[in-house]
């Protein structure tokens, strides 16, 4: 990513938080909420890889959001119609301006 921040951040992105929740029987019934819109860079992050002797075919993406933003691990980012789970979360200390995710396609 370039030092200038601002005209990187082209893309718009939509930031939804897992809530966990359980019925009576103690089935799993959480759902997604929206925490809100975002700006950010989003470029494709490595291709391919093998994990184990399994070949991964899930499209990986490096996504730089300005700090501070709410995003964990049980966070997932709307892009272009696509679902991206948030696998890491990384902040430079110095670049204490930034956050970047690491986020693999996912389907709905």
């Amino acid at each position: 990513m370039a030092d200038e921040l601002a005209g990187a951040l082209n893309q718009r992105v939509a930031i939804e938080t897992w809530v966990a929740a359980r019925d009576a029987a103690g089935a799993d019934t959480g759902h997604w909420q929206a925490a809100g819109p975002a700006y950010a860079a989003v470029v494709p992050d490595g291709a391919g890889g093998v994990a184990g002797e399994a070949r991964r075919s899930r499209r990986r993406w490096l996504v730089t959001l300005r700090a501070p933003t709410v995003v964990s691990l049980t966070s997932r980012l709307i892009w272009n119609g696509r679902y991206l789970a948030v696998l890491a979360v990384e902040s430079d200390p110095r670049r204490p301006d930034r956050v970047q995710l690491r986020c693999e396609g996912r389907e709905a």
